[in-house]
């Protein structure tokens, strides 16, 4: 496509060079840069594309959209904010594919990956031609792809959708990430439906306060986004969106009164039953994944595929049918007759529902809980879990998540500082610790892998290494 082409209905403040050159790609990252591509320009977080410009023409790129004019004999678009031009352009080059595509965003802290994972489910066992953008990759036909984040950055998200569109996908269920919200990645997508889950304390090393964190959500949750919101009132965040929000909308609660809830839940280690009413209609829900805070997330997608005029035995069959999401509390039984779970959780309300939910549903026995917390992440975090952990744990072995740059003893330092008159050890090595909670374990003890969920990498250093918490388990299983 020529580029001048590629600029039509984009406001750019000022053009050097010719605009007439053909564009056989484009990236914002200077790794993916190729032979006739676009490169966008800005400063990011810890690098700043326009040092880059020498490289991208070296590698091939023949024009560059920056924020200032550089040294450079290739064609420069000048732009207020390349973030905000991205969307637009990369619509443009893909044939404007977001009118032909049917999109559903799940934001909240916790609660976006299991909750993404049944209305795809939903969707495709009902006949629907539905893919998947989230944490634990990008599923769509028989293909999964790896991301590396929640929400993929603008282009590579943009190239994601065109691979979609041309394997026929008509649904494309998303993981909204508030990063993504505050970078203006999805500026210009319309959604057929928003669905908020929850909010509670992360990312704080980004956002700084929790009322900054709370606005990029309220920034998606709105008619310019979405067509129809759908919000968990449960939540107190979700109960003062209700009376922010401006738009078509369906609350559903378990303790507030709200358009949907759920009645006759029956909880234990290994599934869920309860009735559902969604606004008077009754589905009586049989479902394999456990816990309380899977009926929440069970409950918005219900609402939210009912919304989108899935039948009432569609979603019934096909919630019963539902595979375990990987990373997501995920039982084995161990040889020594003990339990082990391997769940995501890696914020103080993720970990304490995990606990309270195995408190109330474990048979008999202790709950060994191995947790670490992420480097250069939210610190102010790490000894809140700490304290959560020494409340609901028997046991705690503190270890190593992705320490990233950060040492990771400093990081369990910080987590130490939270418990509270409980037993500890410490073992910097994950699997390790994993090992030594299981030679610990007794018959009927449960033992807690939070953190990393579906991680198939321990980044240390800035190196990814390899590593799973479940291929640690392998050799224990019955």
């Amino acid at each position: 496509m020529i580029l001048k082409e590629l600029l039509k209905g984009i406001k750019y403040l000022d053009v050097r060079g010719s605009i007439d050159v053909e564009i056989k790609g484009l990236s914002q990252k200077i790794d993916n840069v190729q032979e006739g591509f676009l490169f966008f320009c800005f400063k990011g977080v810890n690098n700043d594309g326009h040092d880059f410009i020498n490289l991208a023409q070296d590698k091939g790129a023949v024009a560059l959209i920056v924020e200032k004019f550089v040294q450079s004999p290739l064609p420069q678009i000048l732009v207020k904010k390349t973030r905000n031009i991205m969307p637009k352009i990369c619509n443009n080059f893909f044939g404007n594919i977001k009118e032909k595509l049917k999109f559903i965003g799940v934001t909240g802290t916790n609660g976006k990956t299991t909750t993404t994972h049944i209305i795809y489910n939903i969707l495709n066992k009902s006949g629907k031609k539905a893919g998947l953008i989230g944490t634990n990759g990008v599923f769509f036909g028989k293909k999964k792809l790896p991301l590396n984040l929640t929400t993929p950055d603008t282009v590579e998200l943009f190239y994601i959708l065109n691979d979609m569109n041309t394997s026929s996908i008509e649904y494309v269920v998303m993981e909204v990430s508030a990063h993504a919200i505050a970078l203006n990645k999805l500026k210009g997508l319309k959604f057929e439906v928003g669905l908020f889950t929850n909010l509670t304390q992360d990312h704080l090393d980004y956002f700084k306060t929790m009322h900054n964190y709370a606005l990029a959500k309220l920034k998606f949750l709105n008619k310019s986004y979405c067509k129809h919101i759908i919000l968990n009132t449960d939540d107190d965040y979700g109960k003062l969106f209700k009376k922010l929000i401006n738009t078509n909308m369906t609350t559903f609660a378990l303790d507030n009164p709200a358009d949907c809830f759920a009645i006759d839940i029956n909880l234990n280690l290994h599934n869920t039953s309860f009735v559902a009413n969604v606004k008077d209609d009754i589905l009586i829900i049989n479902s394999p994944l456990p816990c309380l805070f899977n009926v929440y997330n069970l409950l918005g997608a219900i609402i939210c595929c009912k919304e989108l005029g899935i039948n009432n035995n569609s979603i019934i069959s096909s919630i019963k049918e539902l595979s375990l999401i990987e990373g997501r509390m995920n039982a084995y039984k161990l040889s020594c007759q003990a339990t082990a779970i391997i769940d995501f959780a890696h914020t103080p309300d993720g970990l304490e529902k995990v606990l309270l939910n195995l408190k109330d549903i474990k048979e008999a026995g202790n709950i060994i809980t191995v947790f670490g917390c992420g480097g250069n992440r939210d610190k102010l975090k790490r000894s809140k879990m700490g304290e959560v952990a020494s409340i609901y744990s028997d046991k705690i072995i503190l270890t190593n998540d992705n320490p990233r740059y950060e040492k990771p003893q400093d990081i369990i330092n910080d987590i130490i500082k939270g418990i509270k008159n409980k037993p500890f050890e410490v073992e910097i090595n994950r699997k390790k610790a994993i090992e030594k909670a299981i030679e610990q374990a007794k018959p009927n003890d449960i033992i807690l892998i939070a953190g990393k969920g579906a991680e198939n990498y321990q980044e240390i250093n800035g190196i990814k290494h390899k590593y799973n918490d479940k291929n640690v388990l392998k050799k224990y299983l019955i």
